[in-house]
């Protein structure tokens, strides 16, 4: 498959192998910058890689994936990660941690300075990598409150379904009926296709 734009014939082809510069994607509300190393379009979807620069007290609300796992690596300063099953770490560089599919957790820098790391999830997972997408946009044009939240419940839901990001507790169980039903609206009313020709495409 060709990199080049003219090489370009899939729609769900991501960003960054028909654009290089798009692989890199900043959110200023909560100050991170995602690279995609490669996608799961490159990996024949056994795994999507990301860079992640984290910036002081950033950090990933608590939830969980049904569908893939995520694997945390330390690259440049220390990495905190919470998960059921072990608590609060703070990984050292080079230092690793796997987060199986339907684990608890969440992610920070628990330090005063930028920090970078690694993420794998796998097996790849597309709406995973568009809900990056869809989220650091709305961040970009505003449409998102300062912790990165979309102002916009639709939007909150179709991200949610989307990348198979799931709240722990029981107050997601009572409302995600409400979520999933949202989201299935949304798509019908072509919202989500209107975010990724807009973010995506």
């Amino acid at each position: 498959m060709s990199n080049s734009a003219e090489g370009y014939k899939d729609a769900n082809e991501p960003p960054g192998i028909r654009i290089e510069a798009r692989r890199t994607i900043a959110n200023p509300k909560i100050k991170d910058i995602v690279t995609f190393v490669k996608y799961g379009a490159e990996t024949n979807g056994e795994y999507t890689e990301l860079r992640l620069k984290l910036a002081p007290g950033g950090e990933a609300g608590m939830h969980y994936h049904t569908l893939y796992t995520e694997t945390f690596t330390a690259l440049n300063g220390k990495l905190g990660v919470y998960t059921g099953s072990t608590g609060r770490l703070e990984l050292e560089p080079g230092e690793s941690r796997l987060v199986p599919v339907r684990e608890v957790h969440y992610f920070f820098n628990p330090g005063e300075e930028d920090i970078e790391c690694k993420i794998v999830v796998a097996p790849s997972h597309e709406g995973f990598e568009k809900s990056l997408y869809i989220m650091y946009g709305l961040a970009r044009d505003g449409l998102c409150r300062e912790k990165g939240v979309p102002n916009s419940f639709v939007h909150l839901c179709l991200i949610l379904t989307l990348a198979d990001i799931r709240p722990p507790g029981i107050v997601f169980t009572l409302v995600s009926p409400i979520v999933y039903l949202t989201a299935a609206i949304a798509r019908w009313w072509e919202i989500e296709e209107d975010l990724l020709h807009r973010y995506w495409k």
